[in-house]
């Protein structure tokens, strides 16, 4: 088992705010917010990932799929977690991996090689390695079987590969995949991809069914598992998709040239789905929005933008290096129109800056978006909406900063994004290059590609720089 299959938790849209679950003493139930996963819920309320699924009939039909506001209910998982006295699993003397220990796990009634792998915290491919009946068919399991799993025991570091932020991550290519939808998986750009992988500079296009790529991963990696979807009364590719956070073309791809009419589905037809489960073993979260800023520099006034407070406009030097860098980029790309309007970076010395939970260390900035009509030159971040988005404009703006190759993550409101896509894809963006770049149409709860949805970013959109 290679211990560099491991990283860092990201929490959705990779900025690091706290992913909560409100619980309540008196409903027992705790409610589903964006970034919770399985497991962090799990570990919170003190219960097992198995006694959370049995409790819930909502993930006995599909552990893998947590919704946003779905509830969950935790004091009968912690009563079911009270009922197991005996462990499924036994701890050996035996050692594996470069630092992990060998259980021996006993297959109990429901168990499945997906849930198994859930519990410990590996992949399926890492049991199926180690146990050869597995190999041979991976849904052999019967009860009071015995199966080894290694379970690493120590946390990986950050990998030099990825600049010592982050370990390096394994992805391994399912169906119908191309190299944009799994550098927007990882919030990457393709670039980096071809940088950490020789054999994809020749020709990009040529992956392979199981072809493992190296990844730095700027968005949480989790563990992919194939399921069957039967076809159901009304259902349509689209509606499809949506349930399950992917494109249409994502999921046509899926079904490798199967799919004789994506429109005419019938009820009953098994449609293969690739869906997220846990979250890689060895990854944890980490808090990037805290910090102080040194050395600072004050963004100067510019002839193209305004600052909107010139007491919240310090960062570091190459944050305020690329902000004018990209809209002297933009104002070259689409001339005239009014001027940008730039927003908090962070303070002077950085440090907390209320109401922001970011904009600590001078890596932020909060630009206006480009609007029409009266609020076009207002200084005040106004809402854009269909009547008054400068959509043409807003792009070019949002593209000249991710062309400066410095940007980690901008956040778009979902709406908005919309509108953003149709646009590039009407005026010649590649599919491809759209699956990288954008979340859109995947639904806000799902975190993908660099522009990504984040509440309260309807009247501005959010970019944290580079390193």
């Amino acid at each position: 088992m290679r211990a560099l299959r491991s990283g860092l938790l990201f929490a959705v849209a990779a900025l690091s705010y706290p992913a909560s679950a409100r619980g309540s003493s008196a409903t027992c139930t705790v409610t589903v917010e964006q970034g919770d996963t399985l497991s962090g819920i799990a570990a919170k309320h003190g219960v097992s990932e198995r006694a959370l699924i049995q409790a819930n009939e909502s993930l006995r039909k599909n552990p893998d799929l947590l919704r946003i506001g779905q509830e969950l209910d935790i004091c009968e998982a912690q009563r079911a977690a009270a009922k197991t006295a005996e462990p499924a699993a036994k701890a050996t003397s035996k050692r594996c991996g470069k630092s992990g220990r060998l259980y021996t796990h006993e297959v109990s009634q429901g168990d499945t090689l997906s849930r198994i792998a859930h519990e410990y915290g590996v992949t399926e491919a890492e049991i199926q390695r180690r146990n050869a009946a597995l190999q041979r068919d991976p849904n052999a399991l019967r009860i009071g079987q015995s199966v080894e799993v290694c379970v690493e025991t120590t946390r990986p570091r950050n990998h030099k590969l990825c600049a010592f932020e982050t370990p390096l991550h394994f992805h391994s290519v399912v169906p119908g995949e191309h190299l944009g939808q799994i550098a927007g998986r990882y919030g990457v750009r393709k670039a980096d991809l071809v940088r950490l992988n020789a054999g994809l500079r020749e020709n990009p296009n040529m992956l392979s069914v199981g072809k493992e790529i190296r990844v730095c991963p700027q968005i949480t990696p989790h563990e992919r598992h194939k399921i069957s979807y039967a076809v159901q009364s009304g259902d349509t590719i689209g509606s499809i998709a949506k349930r399950y956070g992917l494109t249409p073309n994502e999921l046509i791809r899926y079904q490798e040239g199967r799919l004789e009419d994506p429109n005419a589905l019938r009820e009953g037809q098994p449609l293969r789905i690739w869906v997220d489960g846990d979250v890689v073993t060895g990854f944890s979260s980490r808090d990037e929005d805290t910090g102080v800023l040194k050395s600072g520099m004050q963004l100067p006034p510019g002839s193209h933008y305004v600052v909107k407070t010139a007491g919240h406009a310090w960062g570091t030097s190459k944050t305020i290096r690329v902000i004018q860098s990209a809209i002297a980029s933009y104002q070259r790309r689409k001339p005239g129109g009014p001027k940008i309007h730039v927003g908090d970076i962070s303070r002077r010395g950085g440090g907390r800056f209320p109401p922001h939970l970011s904009h600590q260390h001078g890596r932020d900035v909060d630009i206006g978006y480009v609007l029409t009509g009266a609020l076009a030159h207002e200084t005040r971040f106004r809402s854009a909406n269909s009547s008054n988005f400068d959509v043409a404009r807003s792009w070019t703006l949002l593209k000249a900063f991710l062309d400066t190759n410095e940007v980690r993550y901008i956040f778009v409101d979902y709406r908005l994004q919309k509108a953003l896509y149709e646009y590039a894809r009407d005026h010649g963006v590649s599919e491809e290059t759209l699956d990288e770049l954008m979340q859109y149409p995947r639904g806000s709860g799902r975190s993908h590609g660099i522009i990504r949805h984040w509440k309260g970013h309807v009247n501005h959109f959010h970019v944290r720089f580079a390193k």
